[in-house]
């Protein structure tokens, strides 16, 4: 099973059970921000998502990036994966939007307890919670204490669950495959792309591959 493992880098704690579970899987780590073309993604059966859960506002960053993949995931198998404390109850109504949108081959989701650190908080983020003790009277202040122990735990659940489900036919496979001259950047399909995303030369500089 050729798995990719992304992450957002909003939280540190996100990033390092992403690590996790790529080096379980023996998979490419990426942040989520990082713009890996959308063809590069087909060369992968499953795709895991590593967010800290922390509200809507990380929820909305991941649907952000599942409708930039434009259907490409429609074949895919999907796991997200949230990190937090706050958000458990709320998380399988995300997990189910997240599935809708994507509508992958199977999707699967987990959810791990993890950690808050004041001082990584955005302003926004800060602001809310300022709001909230303003309102409870609570102070806001570090708590809970993020576990490599559940974080392989995880990764091993994944690693079982991707042995279970099937290697999905690429109905790319059998396309042509052009390289850029320039940067080596790999596209498939009938033609080369108008232009290159990544180093932005125009298609005439790619070749054919045999």
């Amino acid at each position: 099973m050729r798995s990719i493992v992304t992450y957002d880098t909003q939280h540190g704690s996100a990033k390092r059970l992403a690590t996790i579970i790529a080096e379980r899987l023996g998979a490419l780590c990426v942040n989520v921000d990082t713009p890996f073309q959308v063809e590069d993604e087909t060369k992968y059966d499953a795709l895991i998502m590593v967010f800290g859960f922390r509200g809507p506002y990380t929820a909305q960053l991941t649907k952000l990036f599942l409708s930039k993949m434009e259907g490409k995931l429609n074949n895919k198998h999907l796991i997200v994966v949230g990190e937090g404390l706050f958000s458990e109850k709320e998380f399988p109504s995300v997990a189910k939007d997240i599935e809708n949108m994507a509508k992958p081959a199977s999707f699967n989701s987990f959810f791990m307890k993890g950690q808050l650190r004041v001082a990584t908080l955005t302003p926004e983020e800060q602001a809310l919670f300022g709001k909230f003790s303003e309102l409870t009277g609570m102070k806001i202040e570090d708590m809970g204490e993020f576990s490599d122990e559940d974080a392989e735990g995880i990764a091993e659940n994944i690693e079982r669950l991707l042995e279970t489900l099937p290697v999905i036919e690429d109905e790319r496979a059998n396309l042509p495959r052009w390289i850029c001259t320039v940067c080596g950047y790999v596209h498939t399909g009938e033609e080369p792309p108008a232009e290159c995303p990544t180093c932005h030369q125009p298609g005439s500089v790619f070749k054919r591959m045999e």
